[in-house]
């Protein structure tokens, strides 16, 4: 009887002992968990809006002229990218609008900051007098100032496919997309010869008189394709701002491969009619439907006047008795030969080799590269490849580390593939040289995909200028 009551008192004792539990330890365990839970979820969902808020605030910070408009242009695209993201009322929260800070940053760098409070409301933890919780979530957006030079084609070919007004439309919304006052951006063309069309500069967009779109809108499509010279001219341009640490950046498009050439000294027959018999210094112009010849390597107008790539080094057809601007016996009467004898002499007015993996280059019985289309081509391919790898190579050297972003336009003389990947030193390059700076190459089967090609590229700045 006795071990019977015992045994039921047991039962009893552990019974209450168990509702004990339950009541004051599982269930407050397991409301805890539940209140944990949602906290961090709503942390979780916070961070990442304020995350998103922080870059898409710096990426559209090219939204206006002024720091003012600028500043102005991503706290509300913060916001509402915030807003999208966590809505009010979400999870039973408060979710009051973030703050959007612009902090002290180094020079040429823009750092937005973005932070936001969220009171999230307890369920279980009430018992213990905590009725709510506030939950931060800060994140901040570094934005490096870009230099860009814009190196773009403008030859004939350009027009024979109707894609000059494409190019000058991809151009403008390309400058669109950079901040006024704080970027530098500047644009070199190319036809036969090359031009700094506009100087880089921060104001492009904002300058009285003729800024930069100005000058796309003023882009004629005429003449051959002097690519290595208007590269070279690009990344001189680079090295003249000289800012190391900057995104440094040559936007390079063509339509095509190079048939043009800018040589330091063409030899003059002894038998030229020419009364001035010096070595000069020119434009070798393509042959085909435009004619030969020598033409001078900086125009006569400034722009924006009518493109003049038929001006020659001599000044008329004829005159001082040198044939040059007219066909191509005519020129081959005159001049000797593509480059002077000996291997130092086969590169371009910049120093950049003529020779490399793109062959055959015929050669005449001295051993000179002669002075036939396809050597003419496939010189001026190499010389730009070359000028391309020099580039990267010095601009390693003083700190500039210049990135090259390639646009290529199919069609009649599409540009070249392995020529393009080449030139922007992209991972898939037979040549690709890890210690260089990495750039990319994009295709455009015709005109109607270059508005997307160069907004493609845009966004590719804008990434890796973060």
């Amino acid at each position: 009887m006795l071990a019977r009551l015992q045994k039921n008192r047991r039962k009893g004792a552990v019974m209450l002992f168990s509702v004990f539990m339950i009541g004051f330890v599982v269930i407050p365990a397991v409301g805890l968990a539940v209140d944990v839970g949602i906290i961090y979820a709503v942390k979780s969902r916070l961070q990442t809006a304020v995350d998103g808020a922080a870059v898409s605030a710096a990426r559209s910070l090219s939204r206006g002229v002024s720091l003012s408009q600028q500043q102005g242009s991503a706290s509300s695209t913060a916001v509402k990218f915030f807003n999208a993201n966590i809505p009010a009322g979400w999870m039973g929260t408060t979710v009051p609008p973030p703050t959007v800070t612009f902090p002290a940053a180094p020079p040429r760098t823009t750092i937005v900051e973005v932070t936001s409070t969220v009171t999230v409301p307890t369920y279980f933890m009430k018992v213990l007098n905590v009725n709510s919780v506030n939950v931060t979530a800060t994140a901040a957006s570094t934005r490096r100032d870009v230099n860009i030079i814009m190196v773009l084609d403008r030859s004939g070919s350009l027009a024979n496919s109707n894609s000059c007004d494409d190019l000058r439309a991809a151009a403008k919304q390309f400058v669109d997309q950079f901040v006024d006052g704080r970027d530098r951006v500047g644009m070199i063309t190319f036809g036969t010869t090359y031009r700094v069309d506009f100087a880089m500069a921060n104001d492009f967009k904002s300058r009285s008189g003729v800024n930069l779109p100005t000058m796309i809108d003023n882009i004629s499509c005429i003449g051959g394709t002097n690519s290595a010279a208007a590269y070279w001219l690009g990344y001189q341009q680079l090295v003249a701002i000289n800012e190391p640490g900057t995104l440094n950046v040559i936007l390079f498009f063509t339509d095509g491969k190079p048939n043009t050439l800018h040589m330091p000294n063409l030899q003059i027959k002894s038998t030229s009619s020419c009364s001035n018999k010096s070595d000069r210094n020119g434009v070798l112009a393509p042959a085909g439907s435009q004619v030969w010849g020598i033409f001078k390597a900086i125009e006569s107008q400034p722009p924006p006047a009518p493109n003049p790539d038929w001006v020659i080094l001599s000044g008329t057809p004829g005159s001082s008795g040198c044939a040059y601007a007219s066909n191509f016996a005519s020129v081959t009467s005159d001049v000797v030969a593509l480059t002077k004898t000996g291997s130092a002499n086969e590169v371009d007015v910049n120093g950049n080799s003529l020779t490399g993996y793109k062959t055959p280059l015929y050669r005449d019985g001295s051993g000179r590269l002669a002075l036939d289309a396809t050597t003419l081509t496939n010189a001026g391919i190499n010389a730009l490849v070359n000028a391309a790898d020099n580039a990267r190579a010095n601009s390693v050297s003083l700190g500039l580390d210049v990135v090259t972003f390639a646009i290529g336009l199919g069609g009649p003389g599409a540009a070249e593939d392995e020529m393009m990947r080449r030139v922007a030193n992209t991972y898939d390059s037979p040549a690709y040289n890890s210690a260089r700076p990495v750039g990319t190459y994009v295709y455009a089967e015709d005109a109607s995909q270059l508005d997307q090609v160069f907004s493609q590229v845009a966004s590719d700045v804008l990434r890796i200028s973060k």
